[in-house]
């Protein structure tokens, strides 16, 4: 999990803490008469929702603070969601609609930590490819940038891209820097270790159309006349990533493009690896 998404949850943690053990402390301290209002709830309910309420002000922190079962914090999260739909259903049922925004909020606030706290905090998504071909055929069409344009998923879907190519020729040291539309966006490409003919990793940092920084790791494992290709990315789970995944994983929304792009690659590396591989560079 990247800095800031820590951040953003640790924030919306305290706030949502405080907020659990004012109103905790609340039912615990005052008449019950005066808690009512106009549902005549029972009084013992009432003390029972205080207590319950400072229990999990104290599970959204301290799990966390003190490094201790840090599974607690969704888990006092997803109790006192409960609470919040009680809350907003009664409130609105006495025709407060507009009081019943702030339960509302603090409901979802407190989903979001329950789902931000529960999620890994960092992805992996990985596809493997079997190619007819043996690895020293397929490893040249991936640790020199300039022949992604035979085989990556992303090199045609803006005609207008620009690249730009430095450093080394290829492995360790060259980068490839690519602009386009928001279908392709900007960023950099960058090896920064090479096994050959088994191992290429990259550095890849995403500027537009959002920022986002992982490794790309290509790993080639020979078997007779064939090569089992694992394209596969990871690192940190960004603020952008976690709402998406409430949609759609990152396993669905790149791993298409991983099948896509490997098979382009198989396609390429069986039908015309000759003049593909034709002077290509091992440096590294």
């Amino acid at each position: 999990m990247t800095r800031t998404m820590n951040r953003i949850l640790w924030t919306v943690q305290v706030l949502m803490a405080m907020t659990f053990l004012f109103a905790g402390v609340m039912k615990l301290i005052l008449p019950i008469e005066a808690m009512r209002g106009d549902l005549p709830l029972p009084g013992a309910f009432l003390r029972f929702l205080g207590v319950a309420e400072i229990f999990g002000a104290l599970g959204l922190v301290l799990p966390g603070l003190l490094r201790i079962r840090p599974a607690l914090t969704p888990l006092a999260a997803v109790c006192l969601i409960p609470i919040m739909i009680g809350a907003t259903v009664l409130t609105a049922y006495t025709g407060q609609y507009a009081a019943a925004l702030m339960p509302f909020v603090v409901g979802l606030l407190t989903a979001f930590v329950a789902y931000g706290r529960s999620r890994p905090g960092t992805f992996r998504v990985e596809r493997a490819a079997t190619i007819q071909s043996p690895p020293e055929q397929v490893f040249p069409l991936i640790h020199d940038f300039r022949q992604w344009a035979n085989w990556s998923p992303w090199e045609h879907r803006d005609p207008a891209m620009s690249r730009a190519y430095s450093g080394a020729p290829a492995g360790p040291g060259a980068v490839y820097q690519w602009s386009g539309d928001n279908k392709v966006g900007e960023g950099r490409m960058e090896i920064i270790e090479t096994t050959p003919p088994s191992k290429v990793r990259i550095k890849l940092d995403f500027l537009r159309p959002f920022e986002g920084h992982q490794t790309a790791e290509f790993t080639l494992v020979p078997g007779g006349d064939t090569t089992t290709v694992t394209w596969a990315a990871y690192g940190p789970t960004t603020y952008l990533s976690l709402l998406m995944s409430v949609f759609v994983s990152m396993d669905s929304l790149i791993g298409k493009d991983f099948e896509s792009g490997l098979t382009n690659l198989k396609a390429i590396t069986e039908l015309q690896p000759k003049p593909l591989i034709k002077g290509a560079s091992y440096e590294t």
